[in-house]
């Protein structure tokens, strides 16, 4: 008979007269990978949140265990034996590995700490998943896949019996997800449970026992593993369709040619784009991605190569942004990185104006006729004194059209999916054609193809810093695609 590691049972959570969670009931088994599918975001960091302590409920019971932990009438606030593993490392950056494992747990029990000592027990706790890894190296020395890695030993060995891993895939590559699998596997046989939250049915297909679809705070549906098909999910998703590229499309002119870039993760990176092009070019390392975006950003320059806009070459002096030169770039959390909370929607809109124009100080007409001019696109929203009260959707929105507003040559844009839901995915891609449409060159850096299929004319797989392949149609995409994992 399979033990239960936890019982959620009717559990209704409201937080200032807003229901985040709605009556869900599931159970996790020891040693199974449940998979969780939010079709949207509302509720889900509500649900982490009570998994990991036992915070107010207004109805229901949690179970962790086999003891009941959290209830309506009665929540303790104390912490389950639970880990959570997403991009935001738990690790202390400027610690070695070994300090990080066996230092920072509630089991280590020494008063005299002998280094020696902790690094044996780290490299023989790595030594066990076949893993060659320096545990006298800091924290901050190690790539995104080495840092998960010592997370989730350091997990085990602190205790936990159920591991929240979020959204791997948006900072794993193809390669590293598939090897952290393998490590999940492991553990599986060793009892412990995992709640695999992804993005993609693709995704979760390949690695779990069971899958939950979650939607407004409910969970709609549990699907067993003999049941994973895409017909079972085809009433809850949404399907984005894949891009065709037109004939004319490929006679535009050409707008961008990167040229032999050179750096510590680029081998000589050779490609270009025509106006209204989509590339994608996915880094099967997590690596050359990287320093493309430092190269745009002006944060460093290449050992050698150029790039030309435009038919005209381009300075990459270090501290040089592109932007002026028609070289536009979107982060990976563009909300949180380019927009501006305090200041107005049409200030967003129009920040750098003065350095597009030249002028220090823009007429009121001018802002008043780019205002009239946008107001069809986002309605009152316009008129904005600041950004707090808008949704994830037209913060979205804004991001974009200040592309449209500012017409660059080409667009750099780091992984466009990355926590956003389903909806705001097909909102994203709704955006990026619209930036096409105005002959607009697009470059995504992708770490997993997913929905970038939906908008991309060509894909460049890069391994090692190196094109492996060099722009595959679309056409010839689907036997490459189906030996990935997604």
């Amino acid at each position: 008979m399979k033990e239960e590691i936890l019982r959620v049972e009717n559990v209704i959570r409201k937080i200032n007269g807003i229901t985040y969670l709605n009556n869900i009931t599931f159970q996790i088994f020891k040693g199974e990978i449940m998979g969780l599918l939010p079709l949207d975001n509302h509720g889900k960091s509500q649900l982490i949140e009570l998994i990991i302590q036992n915070v107010p409920v207004h109805f229901g019971r949690v179970y962790f265990d086999d003891q009941l932990v959290n209830y309506y009438e009665h929540s303790s606030m104390t912490r389950n034996r639970v880990y959570l593993i997403d991009k935001e490392t738990n690790l202390i950056q400027d610690l070695k590995v070994a300090d990080n494992i066996c230092v920072l747990n509630h089991t280590f029990s020494d008063y005299i700490i002998h280094e020696k000592k902790l690094q044996r027990v780290a490299a023989g706790l790595f030594q066990q998943l076949g893993i060659e890894l320096d545990t006298d190296q800091y924290v901050s020395e190690l790539s995104l896949l080495e840092k998960t890695i010592v997370e989730l030993v350091r997990a085990v060995l602190n205790g936990a019996q159920l591991i929240i891993l979020n959204e791997l895939s948006n900072f794993l590559s193809i390669e590293e997800l598939a090897f952290f699998q393998r490590l999940l596997r492991y553990y599986t046989q060793k009892g412990i449970s995992f709640l695999y939250i992804a993005n993609h049915h693709e995704e979760a297909f390949q690695i779990c026992h069971r899958v939950m679809l979650f939607e407004k705070g409910k969970i709609i549906k549990i699907i067993a593993e003999k049941d994973f098909s895409d017909e079972i999910l085809q009433p809850y998703i949404l399907s984005f369709g894949r891009h065709q590229v037109t004939n004319g499309q490929h006679n535009q002119t050409g707008v961008l040619k990167c040229q032999d870039l050179w750096t510590e993760n680029l081998k000589g990176l050779s490609f270009s784009a025509k106006k209204g092009e989509c590339i994608t070019i996915l880094d099967m390392n997590n690596r050359g991605i990287q320093d493309i975006a430092a190269i745009i950003n002006g944060f460093r320059q290449p050992e050698s190569g150029r790039i030309v806009v435009g038919g005209k070459e381009i300075s990459l002096a270090p501290g040089r942004n592109l932007f002026l030169d028609g070289v536009a770039y979107i982060p990976e959390n563009p909300v949180q990185e380019s927009l501006f909370f305090d200041i107005s929607y049409l200030e967003n809109l129009t920040f750098m104006l003065e350095r597009k124009l030249k002028r220090s100080i823009i007429p009121r007409r001018v802002l008043w006729g780019i205002k009239e001019e946008y107001r069809p696109l986002v309605g009152d929203e316009i008129e904005a004194e600041d950004l707090w009260g808008l949704e994830m959707r037209s913060l979205y929105n804004l991001v974009y059209l200040r592309l449209l507003f500012y017409k660059p040559k080409v667009v750099f844009i780091m992984q466009p999916f990355s926590h956003a839901d389903m909806y705001l995915r097909r909102r994203i891609i709704e955006l990026i054609n619209m930036v096409k449409a105005k002959g607009i060159a697009v470059i995504i850096l992708a770490v997993s193809i997913s929905d970038t299929l939906s908008i991309t004319d060509r894909l460049l797989i890069m391994e090692d810093g190196k094109l492996v392949s060099s722009g595959q149609r679309l056409a010839d995409l689907p036997a490459y695609v189906a030996n990935q994992p997604q």
